[in-house]
């Protein structure tokens, strides 16, 4: 497919002015804020619509009606949320993608929009070409979770028996192509060992097979571990992060007990685009306005719900992020097999 150029626009001043900015009668002059007069008097005239390539009720789904929400709250502008799923996110992503690019479209993404193209020698989409980087917003890092009959108390027990005992232990995935598969894989080569995968259709079997001792680990989202571990019935040894969770703060972060060159772990992130090409000037305001929705009360309520922790990155650190995560995703595939 042909591609697009990527236009985007942002400072870290004026990210990081916005946000402190924001509160009762701030968010107005928020608006105004480095942007053209004409950017700000026709844009936007219409409804925005935000795609979700995924199904209602998820974590996806719920923060984009969150947003959609806060900015027509704060704008009386309408904002619609449309669950086009199917193919791995692949239906909703490849839709912005061959959307106009003008503004009033924008897709909702999370690790997959990366991983999946990175595994195909053909992609449909390049997250990097075809996508302008709009706000990258949260993350939720993954909970290296193990079975408490295995009596390990931290990553590094986990690594001496995994040494002694090649092979003996297996983890729990959701597939090929997934970001558990991919976080687990990457630690696995950073610290040198043999821990076969076990690919699971729901995350609800592969906890329970946790809990009940048959599966020996399991990365996991810390909202769908976090009552187990509290509750002993799993045992939480790090969260894939360079810092901890605020829901876990008792977990350490990968990063203080495995110091590799080269490792750094990619949490499940969340954050929206638009299709390249659209104008710099309506970057921002779409930038602006998803960031101010992003903090208010509401919102964060939301995030914490998720387990997920606010992140305020330009969107030049969004689009390098972009371009690592899908280097090394396809790095990944090729090592696995699973390239195609």
């Amino acid at each position: 497919m042909s591609h697009k150029k990527l236009q985007t626009a942002s400072t870290p001043a004026q990210g990081i002015q916005r946000r402190h900015l924001i509160g009762s009668g701030a968010a107005g002059a928020i608006w105004a804020m480095g942007l053209p007069a004409q950017a700000q008097a026709d844009f936007p005239n219409r409804p925005i619509k935000i795609v979700v390539p995924y199904s209602a009720g998820t974590g996806s789904d719920a923060l984009a009606r969150t947003v959609a929400q806060g900015i027509t709250d704060k704008t009386g502008k309408p904002v619609i949320v449309e669950n086009r799923e199917g193919g791995g996110s692949l239906i909703g992503t490849m839709a912005v993608a061959k959307a106009p690019a003008d503004g009033y479209t924008l897709l909702i993404a999370a690790n997959p929009m990366v991983i999946v193209p990175a595994s195909q020698s053909q992609p449909q989409y390049s997250p990097v070409r075809d996508f302008a980087p709009v706000a990258k917003v949260g993350i939720i890092p993954l909970v290296l979770a193990t079975s408490p009959s295995l009596g390990f108390k931290s990553v590094r027990d986990l690594i001496a028996y995994a040494k002694a005992n090649p092979g003996k232990l297996s983890y729990g995935s959701s597939g090929a192509g997934t970001i558990s598969q991919q976080e687990m894989e990457l630690f696995k080569q950073a610290v040198g060992i043999d821990i076969p995968e076990i690919p699971y259709k729901s995350t609800a079997q592969a906890m329970t097979d946790l809990i009940g001792g048959t599966l020996s680990v399991f990365p996991v989202v810390v909202p769908l571990v976090a009552q187990h571990i509290q509750s002993g019935r799993a045992t939480g040894l790090a969260v894939f992060d360079v810092r901890r969770s605020q829901l876990l703060p008792d977990i350490p972060a990968i990063t203080e007990q495995v110091s590799v060159s080269g490792y750094v772990p990619t949490p499940v992130w969340y954050g929206f685009v638009a299709p390249a090409g659209t104008p710099a000037a309506i970057i921002n305001t779409l930038s602006t306005m998803i960031n101010v929705a992003m903090d208010t009360p509401e919102a964060k309520t939301r995030l914490t719900a998720l387990g997920a922790q606010r992140i305020n990155f330009t969107n030049e650190q969004f689009l390098g992020d972009l371009r690592n995560e899908y280097e090394k995703a396809g790095a990944l595939a090729k090592k696995l097999g699973t390239y195609k």
